[in-house]
């Protein structure tokens, strides 16, 4: 219960520290959220890179049509994540500077 000092002023006060605490804590959600999709993305990106570079290790005349055809998939996933990934960037930098 309130004390029987306690004014609207006082009150009002507090409201205005729990909501700047509540600021503060939402960005900070918002970029632990940031900062978790870009270790996910990083890890899947080093995943393909690993399968392309044994891919890439085979002679070219011993590759079959579908390790070829994989070799072109990986690239396309790679570059895909890779800009998703510039996106991720952008928009911290955007949340940072706002």
């Amino acid at each position: 219960m309130a004390d029987s000092t306690t004014t609207v002023g006082d009150i009002e006060g507090e409201l205005f520290k729990i909501e700047r605490i509540r600021e503060v804590l939402v960005r900070r959600e918002s970029e632990l959220r940031y900062m978790m999709d870009d270790i996910q993305l990083c890890k899947e990106i080093s995943r393909l890179k690993k399968e392309l570079q044994k891919l890439i290790a085979l002679p070219e005349k011993e590759k079959s049509n579908e390790e070829k055809q994989r070799e072109e998939e990986l690239v396309q996933q790679i570059h895909k994540l890779v800009e998703t990934r510039d996106f991720l960037v952008d928009d911290v930098e955007f949340e940072r500077l706002r």
